[in-house]
């Protein structure tokens, strides 16, 4: 989601020249004339659910409504409220542009009824903010402010709901008071007991890698109890304020405390709604509610983005996964997309912004046969198709995120799917040409650099200059990364995951400029390492190195082979291969001296097509050994086939990385001729033929 700074405050309704969160502002007189109901309520709970053609994830809330504003309702501790996205088991659907709501929430909503078809029938009587994000007021309740997108306000007093009925039309009916802003009320007062920041260390670090920020000053408590830090919120510039985790603290004293910087922090409520932690002034506030607030500014050099279990017991940073042949991600253009030449040529300039600064391994895929967004397993590049995108929504990423259950048993999150849809009716400057703030311009390259950063699993920054910094304003072109904190971001993300089989999800990402890898084993010749490249850039060199048995740390080099650009086919021999099991890897030798890796091959002295081999054959006795080279700890299942093809036999074996000697119980096989099969938990399979005397 990338943000175009408003200027507005208040209620005022002045021109504003510049957007947020590529949207364009609402006027309040058109946002209450549009809404057919208009409440001041809180979120209750959040339940998500699959349309009926299970493409699209929303998420239905209950409202409970304090106060009317505009419109009449039966229902004021149940009001449904419909939103995109969601997560329901092992999937989720996250939407740029686009509200997220959690639990607990305050604020008026200027509600319509939900658009939306294939909805269920206890969705069908649903409401859904006007213009989403720009639909919902959100109160904090310890500062009795407010803000939006585009606005802020000082104070809820009577005023803030006097204007707010002049734009409704309606006076405000309270149904009941709010506990918490009555509960809240002393938590506003700040006297010489306020805690004390003195400093805090490092000045610079990233959010959601697990970076820890020490606060030193006094009078934090000895306990953290129902205290909290709070950093500010890199989705509206720092409007508002978002909260560490209650796992983020690692130490919390009188004089000290420890917490890691969140790039998914929790904005004040049991479950996050996905706000990471931006640059500026970093706020203690006390188990007795009173707060002191740093009075320099931390910097977040990049987020990275984290995905949340269900529950919001899990947060972990996604990985991705090679999705096509060469090794990567395919983007596919849609029809409406396809028919502006301009736009499809900044698209391209963009991913290879990416791919020539990072590594990334994506590419433009066949063109896609219609402009619908979905979850499909194509990563699809669109403009709108009618009302598609909500009020004054300029574009947005949708990434679909899948979750697995590793051998190890913990659950990888992986990226299944990444959509983009624009509004083919923005002011776009398409390029080559910088856009023009005199013309109201915004550049669409600009755009889609930031965009694909959120592909690349990078949230936003408080950080100008940064692609990923969360404003642009009309007339800005920012068309290339910033080395500290855009390429440092999407490294981190590629090197410490992406590049790496994590056990589930699918085969792990081939470093670009890579489009494929293999090693493979010739009797009496040795090892042939192939690989080819595509469009090279970001590269000085290949390293091919070699490791012994089950042991994947220790890697000795083998050789090393010159760049051939613009493209590649390259193989080296190693005709010195020792014994047994080894493993084959290459690394990438980047510009500044740093390498990725490849995920290794695992090979045996025997050749591939002996890798795996049953000993004796003939097999004389109950038990069958079999010698299995595993790429990854891991259950294998093996089946048995008769010779007409029945299977008679099924077992499940634990592996660990390496070379196995596996006994299975082949007892109640009558003689004859068997076809032993297997598959690990990567999807790898094979088969070894066998007699039993």
């Amino acid at each position: 989601m990338l943000a175009l700074l408003g200027s507005g405050q208040g209620w005022a309704q002045g021109p504003l020249p510049e957007t947020q969160c590529l949207m364009l502002p609402i006027e309040p007189a058109r946002r209450a004339q549009e809404s057919a109901l208009v409440v001041e309520a809180q979120v209750l709970d959040a339940h998500s659910f699959w349309d009926a053609s299970h493409a699209r994830l929303f998420t239905r809330h209950r409202l409970r409504v304090f106060s009317l504003l505009k419109g009449q309702v039966a229902d004021t501790t149940g009001l449904a409220l419909i939103t995109e996205g969601g997560r329901l088991g092992l999937d989720q659907q996250v939407l740029s542009s686009t509200l997220q709501l959690a639990p607990g929430q305050v604020g008026i909503f200027f509600l319509t009824p939900a658009p939306w078809a294939g909805l269920p029938a206890s969705a069908s009587r649903t409401w859904t903010p006007f213009g989403s994000e720009q639909g919902f007021i959100k109160f904090n309740l310890v500062d009795g402010t407010a803000a939006e997108p585009f606005r802020t306000y000082p104070a809820l007093d009577e005023s803030f709901y006097k204007v707010a009925s002049q734009f409704t039309g309606q006076a405000r009916r309270v149904l009941q008071s709010i506990p918490a802003l009555r509960a809240a009320a002393p938590a506003l007062l700040r006297g010489s007991l306020a805690p004390v920041i003195n400093n805090f260390t490092p000045q610079s670090l990233p959010a959601g890698a697990e970076a820890v920020l020490t606060i030193n000053g006094d009078g934090f408590g000895n306990t953290r109890g129902n205290g909290f830090v709070e950093f500010r919120n890199a989705d509206d510039g720092g409007a508002t304020r978002v909260k560490a985790r209650t796992t983020d603290y690692i130490t919390w004293t009188n004089t000290r405390i420890q917490v890691r910087v969140p790039s998914a922090a929790n904005g004040g409520q049991p479950v996050s709604n996905g706000h990471p932690a931006g640059s500026g002034p970093v706020r203690v506030t006390t188990n007795d509610q009173l707060a002191g607030e740093s009075a320099s500014s931390v910097t977040i050099i990049y987020a990275l983005t984290n995905v949340e279990s269900t529950d919001g017991t899990l947060l972990q940073r996604p990985n991705h996964i090679a999705q096509n042949a060469s090794g990567g991600i395919s983007f596919r253009f849609s029809p409406n997309f396809v028919a502006n030449a301009a736009a499809v040529a900044a698209m391209q300039r963009a991913l290879i912004t990416w791919r020539c600064s990072t590594g990334i391994n994506w590419e433009v895929g066949t063109p896609f046969a219609t402009n619908t967004i979905a979850d499909d397993d194509q990563n699809v590049v669109a403009f709108d198709n009618g009302a598609d995108l909500p009020e004054r929504v300029l574009g947005r990423t949708i990434t679909y995120y899948r979750g697995c259950y590793a051998p190890s048993g913990e659950v990888v999150f992986w990226v299944k799917e990444v959509d983009m849809q624009y509004d083919d009716a923005a002011i776009f400057q398409f390029g080559p040409a910088p856009a023009l703030g005199t013309l109201n311009q915004i550049d669409f390259e600009t755009v889609v650099v930031h965009e694909l950063g959120h592909a690349h699993q990078l949230g936003h920054l408080i950080l100008p200059g940064a692609v990923m910094h969360y404003a642009i304003g009309r007339g800005q072109n920012n068309r290339g990364l910033n080395p500290v904190s855009d390429v440092a971001g999407g490294r981190q993300v590629l090197r410490v995951r992406s590049f790496k089989n994590l056990g589930c999800g699918g085969p792990a990402m081939l470093p670009a400029p890579l489009t494929s890898f293999n090693a493979e084993y010739t009797r009496g010749v040795g090892v042939n390492v192939t690989w080819t490249t595509r469009d090279e850039c970001f590269v000085t060199n290949f390293v091919v190195e070699r490791s012994l048995g089950s042991d994947t740390t220790a890697w000795t080099q083998v050789g090393t082979v010159a760049t051939q650009p613009p493209s590649g086919q390259y193989q080296f021999f190693d005709t010195q291969v020792p014994a047994g099991l080894y493993n084959y890897r290459l690394l990438l030798t980047r510009p500044d001296g740093s390498q990725d890796s490849v995920a290794p091959e695992v090979l045996t002295s025997e050749g591939a097509s002996a890798a795996v081999s049953i000993f004796p054959n003939p097999v004389t006795g109950e038990k069958l050994d079999l010698q299995y080279p595993a790429a990854m700890t891991g259950a294998v299942v093996f089946r048995f086939y008769d010779a007409l093809g029945r299977r008679v036999l099924t077992q499940s074996v634990a592996t660990t990385a390496g070379l196995n000697v596996l006994p299975l119980n082949v007892a109640g096989l009558i003689p004859g001729f068997y076809i032993l099969s297997w598959q690990d938990t990567q999807g790898n399979t094979g088969s070894r033929k066998f007699v039993r005397l």
